[in-house]
Protein backbone atom coordinates (compact mmCIF):
# COMPACT_ATOMS: atom_id res chain seq x y z
CA UNK A 1 0.00 0.00 0.00
CA UNK A 2 2.77 2.34 0.93
CA UNK A 3 4.35 1.66 -2.97
CA UNK A 4 0.95 2.60 -4.31
CA UNK A 5 0.19 5.49 -2.00
CA UNK A 6 3.81 6.71 -3.39
CA UNK A 7 3.12 6.12 -7.15
CA UNK A 8 -0.23 7.92 -6.57
CA UNK A 9 1.68 11.13 -5.13
CA UNK A 10 4.20 11.07 -7.88
CA UNK A 11 1.28 10.80 -10.49
CA UNK A 12 -0.25 13.83 -9.26
CA UNK A 13 2.27 15.99 -8.94
CA UNK A 14 3.33 15.40 -12.19
CA UNK A 15 -0.43 16.49 -13.43
CA UNK A 16 -1.13 19.16 -10.39
CA UNK A 17 -1.60 22.20 -12.18
CA UNK A 18 -2.79 24.62 -9.29
CA UNK A 19 1.06 26.27 -9.23
CA UNK A 20 0.64 28.00 -12.54
CA UNK A 21 2.09 25.03 -14.80
CA UNK A 22 0.04 24.63 -18.15
CA UNK A 23 -0.83 20.85 -19.33
CA UNK A 24 1.57 19.73 -22.55
CA UNK A 25 -0.06 19.55 -25.83
CA UNK A 26 -0.32 16.66 -26.26
CA UNK A 27 -2.04 16.03 -22.59
CA UNK A 28 -4.24 18.46 -24.05
CA UNK A 29 -5.13 16.84 -27.12
CA UNK A 30 -6.15 13.60 -25.67
CA UNK A 31 -8.34 15.54 -22.90
CA UNK A 32 -10.40 16.84 -25.46
CA UNK A 33 -10.00 13.93 -27.86
CA UNK A 34 -11.69 12.22 -24.82
CA UNK A 35 -14.30 14.69 -24.35
CA UNK A 36 -15.32 14.91 -27.45
CA UNK A 37 -15.88 11.57 -27.60
CA UNK A 38 -17.80 11.22 -24.55
CA UNK A 39 -20.17 13.89 -25.50
CA UNK A 40 -20.65 12.07 -28.72
CA UNK A 41 -21.29 8.86 -27.07
CA UNK A 42 -23.95 10.01 -24.94
CA UNK A 43 -25.63 12.51 -27.20
CA UNK A 44 -26.02 9.10 -29.57
CA UNK A 45 -26.97 7.16 -26.54
CA UNK A 46 -30.05 9.88 -25.74
CA UNK A 47 -31.17 9.91 -29.29
CA UNK A 48 -31.23 5.96 -29.98
CA UNK A 49 -32.96 5.65 -26.60
CA UNK A 50 -35.37 8.63 -27.26
CA UNK A 51 -36.32 7.30 -30.64
CA UNK A 52 -37.56 3.79 -28.86
CA UNK A 53 -38.98 5.42 -26.17
CA UNK A 54 -40.82 8.57 -27.75
CA UNK A 55 -42.19 5.85 -31.02
CA UNK A 56 -43.02 3.20 -28.26
CA UNK A 57 -44.91 5.61 -26.33
CA UNK A 58 -46.45 7.83 -28.76
CA UNK A 59 -47.92 4.46 -30.59
CA UNK A 60 -49.16 2.51 -27.41
CA UNK A 61 -51.10 5.69 -26.42
CA UNK A 62 -52.80 5.95 -29.87
CA UNK A 63 -53.29 1.87 -30.22
CA UNK A 64 -52.56 0.43 -27.39
CA UNK A 65 -49.48 -1.80 -25.94
CA UNK A 66 -51.39 -4.96 -27.28
CA UNK A 67 -54.37 -5.63 -29.76
CA UNK A 68 -56.37 -8.67 -29.74
CA UNK A 69 -58.33 -8.91 -33.28
CA UNK A 70 -59.27 -12.13 -35.43
CA UNK A 71 -56.09 -13.50 -36.96
CA UNK A 72 -57.51 -12.65 -40.46
CA UNK A 73 -56.89 -8.62 -39.46
CA UNK A 74 -53.24 -8.86 -38.05
CA UNK A 75 -54.41 -6.39 -35.18
CA UNK A 76 -55.43 -3.72 -37.48
CA UNK A 77 -58.79 -3.14 -39.45
CA UNK A 78 -60.92 -5.97 -41.21
CA UNK A 79 -64.42 -6.56 -42.06
CA UNK A 80 -63.77 -10.21 -39.50
CA UNK A 81 -65.07 -8.74 -36.26
CA UNK A 82 -65.24 -10.43 -32.58
CA UNK A 83 -68.09 -11.35 -30.83
CA UNK A 84 -67.84 -9.57 -27.28
CA UNK A 85 -66.62 -11.92 -24.56
CA UNK A 86 -67.32 -12.16 -20.82
CA UNK A 87 -64.50 -15.06 -21.08
CA UNK A 88 -61.96 -12.66 -23.18
CA UNK A 89 -63.01 -9.78 -21.01
CA UNK A 90 -62.31 -12.07 -17.57
CA UNK A 91 -58.97 -12.77 -19.08
CA UNK A 92 -58.02 -9.33 -19.87
CA UNK A 93 -58.91 -8.09 -16.34
CA UNK A 94 -55.56 -8.96 -14.09
CA UNK A 95 -52.56 -7.60 -11.80
CA UNK A 96 -50.88 -7.03 -15.49
CA UNK A 97 -53.15 -4.78 -17.39
CA UNK A 98 -53.66 -1.44 -17.11
CA UNK A 99 -57.08 -0.86 -18.69
CA UNK A 100 -58.57 -2.35 -21.47
CA UNK A 101 -61.41 -0.80 -23.96
CA UNK A 102 -63.52 -3.01 -26.93
CA UNK A 103 -62.93 -0.75 -30.22
CA UNK A 104 -64.36 -0.78 -34.00
CA UNK A 105 -62.82 0.73 -36.53
CA UNK A 106 -63.54 1.08 -40.08
CA UNK A 107 -61.51 2.29 -43.00
CA UNK A 108 -62.74 4.98 -44.90
CA UNK A 109 -62.17 9.01 -46.85
CA UNK A 110 -62.61 12.24 -45.80
CA UNK A 111 -64.23 13.85 -49.26
CA UNK A 112 -64.52 17.41 -49.93
CA UNK A 113 -64.72 19.80 -53.14
CA UNK A 114 -61.64 20.19 -53.66
CA UNK A 115 -59.56 17.01 -51.89
CA UNK A 116 -60.16 13.44 -50.57
CA UNK A 117 -57.88 12.08 -47.48
CA UNK A 118 -57.99 8.17 -46.65
CA UNK A 119 -58.61 7.64 -42.76
CA UNK A 120 -59.66 5.19 -40.19
CA UNK A 121 -62.64 6.20 -38.34
CA UNK A 122 -62.11 4.42 -35.09
CA UNK A 123 -65.02 3.64 -32.91
CA UNK A 124 -64.73 3.20 -28.89
CA UNK A 125 -66.42 3.41 -25.92
CA UNK A 126 -66.67 5.03 -22.21
CA UNK A 127 -63.82 2.56 -20.77
CA UNK A 128 -61.79 3.64 -23.57
CA UNK A 129 -58.43 5.68 -22.35
CA UNK A 130 -58.46 9.26 -23.70
CA UNK A 131 -55.77 10.38 -21.80
CA UNK A 132 -53.17 10.43 -24.68
CA UNK A 133 -55.26 12.29 -27.41
CA UNK A 134 -56.34 14.52 -24.79
CA UNK A 135 -52.55 15.22 -23.74
CA UNK A 136 -52.20 15.98 -27.82
CA UNK A 137 -55.18 18.41 -28.33
CA UNK A 138 -54.12 21.36 -29.63
CA UNK A 139 -57.87 23.05 -30.74
CA UNK A 140 -61.42 21.88 -29.14
CA UNK A 141 -61.99 19.22 -27.47
CA UNK A 142 -62.80 15.63 -26.99
CA UNK A 143 -65.46 13.63 -28.84
CA UNK A 144 -68.76 12.73 -26.71
CA UNK A 145 -68.97 9.51 -25.77
CA UNK A 146 -71.38 6.75 -24.99
CA UNK A 147 -74.04 9.62 -24.23
CA UNK A 148 -77.59 10.17 -25.23
CA UNK A 149 -78.79 10.86 -28.02
CA UNK A 150 -75.64 9.69 -29.97
CA UNK A 151 -72.76 12.00 -30.70
CA UNK A 152 -71.48 12.54 -34.24
CA UNK A 153 -68.11 13.94 -32.67
CA UNK A 154 -64.89 13.40 -34.42
CA UNK A 155 -61.60 14.46 -33.68
CA UNK A 156 -59.02 14.38 -36.40
CA UNK A 157 -55.25 15.66 -37.01
CA UNK A 158 -54.61 19.30 -37.71
CA UNK A 159 -52.55 17.73 -40.55
CA UNK A 160 -55.62 16.03 -42.28
CA UNK A 161 -57.39 19.05 -41.22
CA UNK A 162 -55.23 21.49 -42.81
CA UNK A 163 -55.44 19.09 -45.97
CA UNK A 164 -59.17 19.53 -46.05
CA UNK A 165 -59.48 22.88 -45.09
CA UNK A 166 -61.59 21.74 -42.15
CA UNK A 167 -61.85 23.63 -38.57
CA UNK A 168 -63.28 22.58 -34.77
CA UNK A 169 -67.09 22.72 -35.40
CA UNK A 170 -67.38 22.34 -39.39
CA UNK A 171 -68.89 19.37 -40.38
CA UNK A 172 -67.11 16.70 -42.37
CA UNK A 173 -68.39 13.86 -44.92
CA UNK A 174 -66.93 10.23 -44.93
CA UNK A 175 -67.87 7.81 -47.58
CA UNK A 176 -67.39 3.73 -46.66
CA UNK A 177 -67.76 0.85 -48.60
CA UNK A 178 -69.50 -2.02 -46.91
CA UNK A 179 -69.36 -6.13 -47.36
CA UNK A 180 -71.70 -5.94 -50.27
CA UNK A 181 -69.34 -3.36 -52.02
CA UNK A 182 -72.26 -0.49 -51.31
CA UNK A 183 -71.16 3.19 -50.97
CA UNK A 184 -72.05 4.47 -47.45
CA UNK A 185 -71.81 7.72 -46.30
CA UNK A 186 -71.94 9.54 -43.42
CA UNK A 187 -71.30 13.12 -41.93
CA UNK A 188 -69.92 13.94 -38.25
CA UNK A 189 -68.38 17.05 -36.65
CA UNK A 190 -65.17 18.08 -36.06
CA UNK A 191 -65.02 18.62 -31.94
CA UNK A 192 -61.54 18.92 -31.68
CA UNK A 193 -57.67 18.40 -33.80
CA UNK A 194 -54.84 16.42 -32.25
CA UNK A 195 -51.21 16.51 -33.36
CA UNK A 196 -49.16 13.88 -32.13
CA UNK A 197 -45.73 14.66 -34.47
CA UNK A 198 -46.46 10.56 -35.81
CA UNK A 199 -47.76 10.48 -39.33
CA UNK A 200 -48.93 6.93 -39.05
CA UNK A 201 -51.26 8.04 -35.73
CA UNK A 202 -51.42 11.50 -37.77
CA UNK A 203 -52.35 10.70 -41.08
CA UNK A 204 -54.88 7.56 -40.05
CA UNK A 205 -57.36 8.07 -36.87
CA UNK A 206 -60.40 9.82 -36.22
CA UNK A 207 -61.62 9.02 -33.15
CA UNK A 208 -65.63 8.43 -32.48
CA UNK A 209 -68.24 6.94 -30.85
CA UNK A 210 -68.25 3.08 -31.16
CA UNK A 211 -72.23 2.99 -31.99
CA UNK A 212 -71.16 5.45 -34.98
CA UNK A 213 -68.92 3.19 -36.34
CA UNK A 214 -71.32 -0.02 -35.79
CA UNK A 215 -73.99 1.74 -38.12
CA UNK A 216 -71.89 1.19 -40.20
CA UNK A 217 -72.11 -2.71 -39.78
CA UNK A 218 -75.67 -2.93 -40.19
CA UNK A 219 -75.82 -1.87 -36.60
CA UNK A 220 -74.65 -4.64 -34.69
CA UNK A 221 -73.18 -3.79 -31.14
CA UNK A 222 -72.17 -6.26 -30.31
CA UNK A 223 -69.77 -6.97 -32.77
CA UNK A 224 -66.17 -5.40 -32.43
CA UNK A 225 -63.23 -5.17 -34.37
CA UNK A 226 -60.68 -6.24 -30.82
CA UNK A 227 -59.41 -5.44 -27.69
CA UNK A 228 -57.01 -2.75 -26.59
CA UNK A 229 -54.93 -3.24 -23.79
CA UNK A 230 -52.79 -1.07 -22.23
CA UNK A 231 -50.05 -2.70 -19.31
CA UNK A 232 -48.69 -1.56 -16.21
CA UNK A 233 -44.65 0.08 -16.34
CA UNK A 234 -42.46 -2.56 -16.07
CA UNK A 235 -44.53 -5.39 -17.60
CA UNK A 236 -42.81 -7.27 -20.28
CA UNK A 237 -45.32 -6.47 -23.61
CA UNK A 238 -43.75 -9.12 -25.86
CA UNK A 239 -43.77 -11.78 -22.84
CA UNK A 240 -47.69 -10.98 -21.66
CA UNK A 241 -48.73 -11.29 -25.22
CA UNK A 242 -46.81 -14.89 -25.93
CA UNK A 243 -48.69 -16.05 -22.88
CA UNK A 244 -52.04 -13.98 -23.48
CA UNK A 245 -51.62 -16.04 -26.62
CA UNK A 246 -51.81 -19.59 -24.86
CA UNK A 247 -54.53 -18.33 -23.14
CA UNK A 248 -56.69 -17.23 -26.23
CA UNK A 249 -55.58 -20.70 -28.14
CA UNK A 250 -57.57 -22.44 -24.91
CA UNK A 251 -60.46 -20.50 -25.69
CA UNK A 252 -60.69 -21.45 -29.10
CA UNK A 253 -60.94 -24.66 -28.23
CA UNK A 254 -63.01 -24.47 -25.56
CA UNK A 255 -65.32 -21.78 -26.69
CA UNK A 256 -64.45 -21.29 -30.34
CA UNK A 257 -63.87 -17.41 -30.25
CA UNK A 258 -60.76 -17.10 -32.87
CA UNK A 259 -58.62 -14.38 -31.52
CA UNK A 260 -54.99 -13.45 -31.46
CA UNK A 261 -53.06 -10.98 -29.44
CA UNK A 262 -50.82 -8.33 -31.41
CA UNK A 263 -48.28 -6.20 -29.84
CA UNK A 264 -46.41 -3.21 -31.36
CA UNK A 265 -43.77 -5.00 -32.55
CA UNK A 266 -45.57 -6.98 -34.74
CA UNK A 267 -48.47 -4.89 -35.51
CA UNK A 268 -45.32 -2.38 -37.00
CA UNK A 269 -42.27 -4.67 -37.70
CA UNK A 270 -41.21 -1.70 -40.30
CA UNK A 271 -40.81 0.76 -37.76
CA UNK A 272 -39.05 -1.54 -35.49
CA UNK A 273 -36.89 -2.63 -37.85
CA UNK A 274 -35.65 0.57 -38.83
CA UNK A 275 -34.99 1.40 -35.07
CA UNK A 276 -32.66 -1.50 -35.38
CA UNK A 277 -31.16 0.03 -37.81
CA UNK A 278 -30.21 2.78 -35.45
CA UNK A 279 -29.12 0.51 -32.82
CA UNK A 280 -26.31 -0.45 -35.50
CA UNK A 281 -25.56 2.99 -35.95
CA UNK A 282 -24.94 3.99 -32.44
CA UNK A 283 -22.96 1.03 -32.05
CA UNK A 284 -20.76 2.08 -34.78
CA UNK A 285 -20.69 5.52 -33.87
CA UNK A 286 -19.51 4.53 -30.29
CA UNK A 287 -16.66 2.10 -31.64
CA UNK A 288 -15.36 4.87 -33.84
CA UNK A 289 -15.41 7.33 -31.35
CA UNK A 290 -13.71 4.81 -28.52
CA UNK A 291 -11.28 3.91 -30.96
CA UNK A 292 -10.34 7.81 -31.66
CA UNK A 293 -9.57 8.20 -27.74
CA UNK A 294 -7.66 5.30 -27.51
CA UNK A 295 -5.30 6.58 -30.10
CA UNK A 296 -4.90 9.75 -29.30
CA UNK A 297 -4.67 8.70 -25.60
CA UNK A 298 -2.21 6.15 -26.31
CA UNK A 299 -0.14 8.41 -28.70
CA UNK A 300 -0.02 11.17 -25.89
CA UNK A 301 0.75 8.92 -23.43
CA UNK A 302 3.94 7.47 -24.92
CA UNK A 303 5.07 11.08 -26.15
CA UNK A 304 4.63 11.76 -22.23
CA UNK A 305 7.16 8.82 -21.30
CA UNK A 306 9.39 9.82 -23.82
CA UNK A 307 9.52 13.38 -22.05
CA UNK A 308 10.15 11.90 -18.82
CA UNK A 309 12.53 9.37 -19.85
CA UNK A 310 15.29 11.17 -16.81
CA UNK A 311 12.75 10.96 -14.81
CA UNK A 312 11.84 7.55 -15.34
CA UNK A 313 15.59 6.58 -15.21
CA UNK A 314 16.35 8.11 -11.91
CA UNK A 315 13.31 6.12 -10.13
CA UNK A 316 14.84 2.85 -11.20
CA UNK A 317 17.91 4.19 -10.09
CA UNK A 318 16.77 4.74 -6.54
CA UNK A 319 15.14 0.59 -7.02
CA UNK A 320 11.75 1.24 -7.99
CA UNK A 321 10.60 -1.50 -9.85
CA UNK A 322 9.04 -1.53 -13.45
CA UNK A 323 5.69 -2.39 -12.08
CA UNK A 324 5.96 1.19 -9.83
CA UNK A 325 6.83 2.73 -12.87
CA UNK A 326 3.66 1.39 -14.90
CA UNK A 327 1.22 2.22 -11.99
CA UNK A 328 2.76 6.02 -12.15
CA UNK A 329 1.84 6.63 -15.85
CA UNK A 330 -1.22 4.56 -15.78
CA UNK A 331 -2.65 7.28 -12.84
CA UNK A 332 -1.23 9.57 -14.99
CA UNK A 333 -3.25 8.28 -17.53
CA UNK A 334 -6.30 7.79 -15.02
CA UNK A 335 -6.09 11.59 -14.08
CA UNK A 336 -6.31 12.69 -17.91
CA UNK A 337 -8.72 10.14 -19.04
CA UNK A 338 -11.03 11.85 -16.15
CA UNK A 339 -10.75 15.08 -16.69
CA UNK A 340 -11.64 14.33 -20.41
CA UNK A 341 -14.45 12.53 -19.43
CA UNK A 342 -15.37 14.85 -16.57
CA UNK A 343 -16.33 17.52 -19.59
CA UNK A 344 -17.59 15.13 -22.04
CA UNK A 345 -20.21 14.20 -19.87
CA UNK A 346 -20.96 17.20 -18.51
CA UNK A 347 -21.27 18.65 -22.21
CA UNK A 348 -23.44 15.83 -23.47
CA UNK A 349 -25.86 15.37 -20.86
CA UNK A 350 -26.36 19.45 -21.11
CA UNK A 351 -26.97 18.74 -25.14
CA UNK A 352 -29.32 15.90 -24.43
CA UNK A 353 -31.26 17.46 -22.03
CA UNK A 354 -31.63 20.74 -23.91
CA UNK A 355 -33.24 18.98 -26.92
CA UNK A 356 -34.96 16.79 -24.23
CA UNK A 357 -37.06 19.81 -22.59
CA UNK A 358 -36.52 22.18 -25.97
CA UNK A 359 -36.25 20.32 -29.34
CA UNK A 360 -34.60 22.74 -30.68
CA UNK A 361 -33.37 20.51 -34.00
CA UNK A 362 -36.72 19.53 -35.62
CA UNK A 363 -36.82 16.71 -38.14
CA UNK A 364 -38.48 16.07 -41.51
CA UNK A 365 -41.46 13.87 -40.44
CA UNK A 366 -41.80 11.85 -43.88
CA UNK A 367 -38.52 10.75 -42.95
CA UNK A 368 -38.11 9.95 -39.33
CA UNK A 369 -41.77 10.21 -38.18
CA UNK A 370 -41.48 12.51 -34.89
CA UNK A 371 -41.27 16.10 -35.66
CA UNK A 372 -37.87 16.87 -33.38
CA UNK A 373 -34.71 14.82 -32.74
CA UNK A 374 -35.98 13.05 -29.32
CA UNK A 375 -33.39 12.84 -26.41
CA UNK A 376 -34.03 10.44 -23.50
CA UNK A 377 -32.66 11.09 -20.09
CA UNK A 378 -31.05 7.70 -20.39
CA UNK A 379 -29.05 7.72 -17.08
CA UNK A 380 -28.45 4.59 -16.68
CA UNK A 381 -26.75 4.39 -20.34
CA UNK A 382 -24.72 7.19 -19.34
CA UNK A 383 -23.16 5.55 -16.77
CA UNK A 384 -22.32 2.39 -18.56
CA UNK A 385 -20.91 4.60 -21.45
CA UNK A 386 -18.63 6.64 -18.98
CA UNK A 387 -17.31 3.64 -16.98
CA UNK A 388 -16.83 2.10 -20.44
CA UNK A 389 -14.66 4.28 -21.53
CA UNK A 390 -12.82 4.65 -18.67
CA UNK A 391 -12.33 0.85 -18.22
CA UNK A 392 -11.25 0.22 -22.13
CA UNK A 393 -9.34 2.91 -22.22
CA UNK A 394 -7.40 2.05 -19.12
CA UNK A 395 -6.82 -1.35 -20.19
CA UNK A 396 -5.49 -0.54 -23.63
CA UNK A 397 -3.22 2.36 -22.22
CA UNK A 398 -1.57 -0.24 -20.07
CA UNK A 399 0.78 -0.80 -23.44
CA UNK A 400 2.31 2.31 -23.35
CA UNK A 401 2.49 2.06 -19.92
CA UNK A 402 5.04 -1.02 -20.02
CA UNK A 403 7.11 0.75 -22.39
CA UNK A 404 8.20 3.48 -19.64
CA UNK A 405 8.60 0.48 -17.63
CA UNK A 406 11.16 -1.00 -20.13
CA UNK A 407 13.57 2.28 -19.99
CA UNK A 408 17.07 1.57 -18.11
CA UNK A 409 18.96 4.14 -16.05
CA UNK A 410 21.91 3.46 -18.46
CA UNK A 411 20.44 4.51 -21.36
CA UNK A 412 19.07 7.54 -19.54
CA UNK A 413 22.25 9.09 -18.32
CA UNK A 414 24.10 7.91 -21.44
CA UNK A 415 22.69 11.22 -22.86
CA UNK A 416 22.83 13.43 -20.19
Amino acid sequence: FASVKSEFYIARRLSDRRRGARAGIMERVATVATAVSLMVIIVTLSVVVGFKQELEELLSGAIADIVVTAPQSGGLVSGVGVERSTSLEELFDNAEVKSFSAYRAKEGVIKSDESIVGVVLKGVDTLYDMSFFREHITEGGLPRIGGEPRSKDVILSESVAQSMKVTVGERIEMLFVDERGQMLRDRFQVAGLYATGVDIIDQGILLTDIRNVARLYEGDNNIVTGYELWMHEGVDKDDYGARLNIALADIYFEEGIDVEAFTLQRLFPHIYGWLATHDVNAVVIVVIMIVVALLNMATSLLIIVLERQRMIGELRAMGMRRRGIVTIFLFRALFIIMRGVSVGALLGVVLAAVQHYWHIMPLPTEGYMLSAVPAAMCWGWWLVAVAGVVVVTMAILTLPAMVAARISPAETMKYE
